[in-house]
């Protein structure tokens, strides 16, 4: 199988492997004991808060652990909403579930959108806009690269503007970590990560706060200083911070183009099926993503197809692959910008690969749906990706 779903969940790296097999072997006691072996459970717990704290450049105290993301947004979420009782939050069009959903429940009926361009890159003239009023939102929520497209988004540009006006500031980075530098996030605010999107365990993620903030999570227990109930898995997260280092030294020792190979694999797509419409191909994205609409195709059948074919891939997000809904991304930049029908969003085929991806799996993946849509329909292609109106790329001072 030849597995092209980073960016839903990526395999557990082996410095992760071997940091979890350690701890869980001699650390494993709870580290709120006062005995000696919780003492030194807690001691590696600390030890892995300093060195995620340097890989974010921020202080210790402020990183929490977390279940992952998604009990990060909704900490967050919920701490802004006691914080404002009646104030608003502004998020992307494009943003994931666990943060959505989360904002929405907290901020019901005071949660507005911002708008995308053709790529899927944040608006932020109307960001400005909004964070200039007299009635500012308390919060401002937008992610630093789209898990479905692999888009970036402006982050430090939105940092600035929020903290000039001093509006909280919530970045998902899921995607981010581990396949970009981390160097600079920390400065965004409210960060979050995910330790199996970079090849740390389920279960386990992190959440910056910003420094001097109060933060009083959920009840339950004092851990995390209060900011997180429930019993520290220290195994876990000493292995997610392995495997968040163990990134960081791979991406700064890769030896030339990281997204050579997503590249070449494109240019063969548009080649041997022009109809495909590759989301975001003008912008900056991530160098493993490849998100490309299949007019008239049914993105889970499709993606059933490439699965028998022996291909991993997936329509978008997986958190909400079952529920029959568009991708985030495509329903908010519109199928006409794209030159589709909306019936068209739903062919979406999202590939994803890892550092060690190889171009020949690149293009065997490609091949395989090529195949698939062939076979399925030998009629003439509806829209000419060659044909497409140009789409200006994003200013180069807006991105990260």
């Amino acid at each position: 199988m030849s597995y092209f779903d980073h960016n839903a969940t990526s395999p557990l790296h082996p410095a992760a492997r071997e940091a979890w097999l350690e701890v869980v072997s001699s650390s494993w006691h709870n580290p709120s004991g006062l005995y000696p072996e919780a003492t030194a459970a807690r001691e590696r717990l600390e030890d892995a808060r300093e060195r995620c704290a340097d890989v974010l450049e921020v202080e210790p105290s402020q990183i929490a652990f977390t279940g992952g993301a998604t009990a990060a947004a909704n900490l967050i979420a919920r701490f802004h909403a006691r914080q404002s009782a009646d104030g608003s939050v502004v998020t992307s069009g494009i943003e994931h579930p666990c943060v959505t959903d989360s904002l929405a429940a907290a901020f019901a009926g005071r949660m507005a959108s911002l708008p995308v361009d053709t790529s899927g890159v944040v608006d932020l003239v109307d960001l400005e806009r909004r964070v200039a009023t007299t009635a500012p939102p308390r919060l401002v929520a937008v992610m630093a690269a789209s898990n479905e497209t692999g888009v970036l988004q402006p982050w430090k540009d939105v940092a600035r503007l929020c903290q000039a006006a001093g509006v909280a500031f919530l970045c998902d980075a899921s995607q981010w970590f581990g396949k970009r530098p981390a160097a600079g996030l920390g400065a965004c605010g409210w960060v979050i990560g995910s330790s199996h999107k970079f090849g740390g365990p389920r279960g386990t993620g992190f959440v910056v706060i910003p420094e001097g903030e109060v933060f009083r999570g959920d009840l339950g227990g004092p851990q995390e200083a209060g900011r997180h109930a429930g019993t520290e898995d220290v195994a876990s997260v000493v292995a997610m911070v392995a495997a968040l280092e163990a990134r960081e030294r791979e991406l700064a020792a890769f030896q030339g183009d990281l997204a050579a190979a997503r590249d070449a694999a494109q240019q063969r797509l548009a080649e041997r099926l022009p109809e495909a419409v590759v989301v975001g191909r003008q912008a900056s994205r991530l160098w493993n993503t490849l998100a490309a609409v299949i007019p008239g195709g049914d993105g889970k059948r499709l993606v059933g197809a490439l699965g028998r074919a022996g291909v991993a891939a997936s329509t978008g997000s997986a958190c909400s692959a079952g529920a029959g809904s568009l991708p985030h991304s495509l329903a908010a930049i519109g199928a006409g910008r794209l030159g589709l029908t909306p019936a068209d969003l739903r062919g979406m085929v999202r590939l994803s690969s890892g550092l060690a991806t190889s171009v020949d799996e690149w293009f065997n993946a490609v091949e395989k749906l090529v195949e698939i849509v062939r076979g399925a329909s030998a009629g003439p292609p509806r829209v000419s990706l060659t044909g497409m109106p140009s789409r200006r790329p994003p200013a180069q001072g807006l991105q990260p």
